[in-house]
């Protein structure tokens, strides 16, 4: 049998996509991944065609969360007809698109639902903000409080 894996980092990662980021109390949904491209961790998530369904980003939809990370799937994402976990509440880790600074403003592209604090041509997710600040595009922390 060949070996699988053959080197491993020292150190893992500081944070990841998705990645809840601490322990304060959270609310997360769930949710049917209606689309066949899935949804990717820390990603955004909107209302899908029937009420208990999500899809990634697309214009004119209501946001419902952001995906949470689910160490379990094997392609890194929510394939269609996974149950989606999305956090409509607490701290969770996204790539920020741009330099954030902590209390900013969140904004999201409709089209490829790229998180910023920029808000020409895109929709706010209301009741969320930056949590951390970045120096450019990265990692950063957002803070969720959406109905």
């Amino acid at each position: 049998m060949p070996a699988i894996q053959t080197t491993y980092a020292a150190t893992h990662a500081r944070w990841v996509e998705g990645m809840v980021l601490n322990m304060e109390p959270n609310v997360v949904v769930s949710r049917v991944a209606e689309d066949a491209e899935g949804i990717g961790f820390g990603k955004v998530g909107v209302q899908g065609t029937a009420d208990n369904q999500v899809v990634d980003s697309e214009a004119t939809v209501k946001f419902v969360g952001i995906a949470v990370l689910d160490v379990n799937r094997p392609t890194g994402k929510y394939e269609q007809y996974d149950t989606v976990a999305l956090m409509k509440k607490g701290v969770i880790v996204v790539q920020a698109s741009e330099a954030v600074a902590v209390g900013d403003p969140v904004y999201y592209t409709p089209a490829t639902g790229v998180l910023s604090k920029t808000s020409s041509s895109n929709t706010q997710i209301v009741g969320a903000q930056w949590d951390t600040s970045t120096s450019g595009a990265g990692l950063a922390a957002l803070r969720l409080n959406t109905p």
